[in-house]
């Protein structure tokens, strides 16, 4: 190895390297570390430049890598120390390969690695050695602490008390007298939560919901998590992606699961961690209103869609048009035109006025109609859940490699079929949904309502216009409006209006002499 580079000077500039995989741990704390390497320092005329410190990091993770350590060990900065120091090997890497990687680099840049505390010192053949078995032991010790955690967090599992995951938006750990931890509801969060739940059942889109908390300055998941743990919030958005896989997930229901699987009991129940924040009947209502949004998913757009996208289509094929925005001496303008080019594009801000009128002069006084929930009699709902908790159960056994896993999951499975079975036998009525009146009319809804909320409720009523440019003023429109409506419409004779089947047909100038007609 090359000798020991030093200064000018000829004192030698010491690296210091510090990481601790848990703040919480004092027998290894920083300051410790510090110190032994101040102390190798002061015993070999050495001068320290600089002491990184890498904090809540594993030692799986690449010297390299590391947000502390890692700019030092780079051809920039090789030129300002000389020696890396810290107290223990394990403290630069518990990975025999990154220590290897280490050890060459430091080979080739002509630097040395001291770890006070093992007598190790990399000047000398036998140092170098010495790291390397050394690594190896690390890396062993490594393997072997992640088992015993991964066995402790299986028994945590099983106890139903949280073992350090990620906290579920809505809760908040809590230290149990007898040691432990638990989860516990958020106050804070449950009111949001409460909030988003109701505004997914009432049918609004979860771009819209994430945008108006944001815009409300509610705290984001991160930001909130941030605030309490007495940290500056960075002022993150709420993200849709994030509010739905939540939903999406048995997170709120407080249950334990792992690698997306719930983790059952002896008898095949759910193993609950905290007090649920919704019902297990809510959680179902949820579901159903996202598949909802799968199914119809061309009509989940963003906050920012064009005033009809999703609500006018094209005459010849049916296909829901696109809208384009362009500058024209500074001046926009707005069109719609069929993604298969058929006929030509239609003016947007004159056909949305036409569309908006027309159908206020039509169903403005009608009442709005919305699909509700009727939740199941007795025990539908749990026998629902236990069907899906048993095909989570079969898809595991399809993947389980060892028959330990399998006579597990083959316990489970018999546990939760014994559990259908009772419930199979018990009196039952399935859950449904029901079109009742939510005592507005659409004039007092559309009123209410900005830009997304009005193109919402125009396709939750199932009210579409059909169209198409074929030049010289002749752009006939056919007229949507669904059957439930059009029985309400009692004072109009209804033989005007037709249903997805027969649709009502006029151009937008006759769309206009009806508004003026009225």
């Amino acid at each position: 190895m090359a000798s020991k580079a030093k200064t000018r000077t000829g004192v030698l500039r010491v690296l210091g390297a510090v990481r601790l995989s848990r703040t919480t741990d004092e027998s290894t704390s920083p300051e410790r570390q510090k110190q032994r390497i101040h102390y190798w320092a002061g015993g070999n005329d050495a001068r320290v430049v600089q002491v990184t410190e890498d904090l809540d990091v594993s030692g799986a993770v690449s010297p390299f890598d590391r947000p502390g350590l890692g700019e030092w060990l780079t051809d920039g900065k090789a030129n300002e120390w000389d020696v890396l120091v810290s107290w223990k090997l394990d403290r630069i890497s518990r990975s025999a390969e990154d220590t290897l990687r280490l050890l060459k680099w430091c080979e080739k840049h002509g630097k040395r690695i001291v770890c006070v505390d093992d007598g190790i010192d990399s000047e000398t053949q036998m140092g170098r050695v010495w790291i390397q078995l050394a690594a190896i032991f690390a890396e062993v010790e490594r393997n072997t602490i992640k088992e015993r955690a991964l066995a402790s967090r299986e028994q945590l599992r099983k106890s139903g008390r949280w073992h350090g995951e990620a906290v579920p938006y809505g809760y908040m750990p809590e230290p149990i007298p007898t040691g432990g931890w638990r989860l516990v509801i958020d106050p804070t969060a449950q009111e949001h939560v409460d909030r988003i739940v109701s505004d997914v059942l009432a049918g609004k889109s979860v771009q819209s919901i994430a945008d108006g908390l944001t815009e409300q300055g509610v705290l984001s998941p991160r930001d909130h998590f941030r605030n309490v743990r007495g940290l500056k919030v960075k002022g993150a958005k709420w993200n849709p992606q994030t509010i739905f896989k939540t939903l999406e997930s048995r997170a709120w229901l407080g249950v334990v699961s792992h690698e997306g699987n719930p983790v059952l009991d002896p008898e095949g129940n759910e193993i609950t961690k905290a007090e649920p924040l919704i019902s297990l009947e809510t959680w179902h209502r949820i579901q159903s209103a996202l598949q909802e949004r799968r199914i119809g998913k061309v009509n989940n757009r963003t906050s920012d869609a064009s005033p009809l996208l999703g609500v006018i289509g094209c005459k010849e094929c049916q296909a829901n048009m696109h809208h384009r925005a362009q500058m024209m001496s500074g001046k926009q303008y707005r069109y719609y035109y069929c993604p298969k080019k058929h006929g030509k594009s239609v003016k947007a801000v004159e056909f949305e006025n036409a569309f908006e009128q027309t159908f206020l002069t039509l169903l403005g006084d009608k009442t709005v109609m919305r699909r509700e929930y009727v939740a199941a009699e007795n025990h539908t709902v749990e026998l629902m859940d236990a069907k899906a908790t048993l095909n989570s159960l079969m898809a595991s056994m399809m993947s389980a490699q060892s028959n330990t896993v399998r006579e597990a999951l083959t316990q489970q499975i018999a546990s939760v079929d014994l559990r259908i079975a009772h419930l199979e036998s018990l009196p039952q009525r399935e859950a449904e949904w029901r079109m009742v009146p939510t005592g507005k009319t659409y004039a007092q809804e559309w009123d209410y309502a900005d830009q997304e909320g009005r193109r919402q409720l125009l396709i939750n009523s199932g009210i579409r216009a059909l169209t198409i440019n074929l030049g010289k003023g002749k752009t006939p429109v056919s007229f949507y409006i669904p059957a439930n409506i059009l029985e309400r419409m009692e004072d109009q004779d209804a033989s005007d209006f037709r249903s997805e089947e027969s649709p009502w047909e006029l151009t937008v100038q006759e769309l206009n002499e009806l508004i003026n007609n009225n």
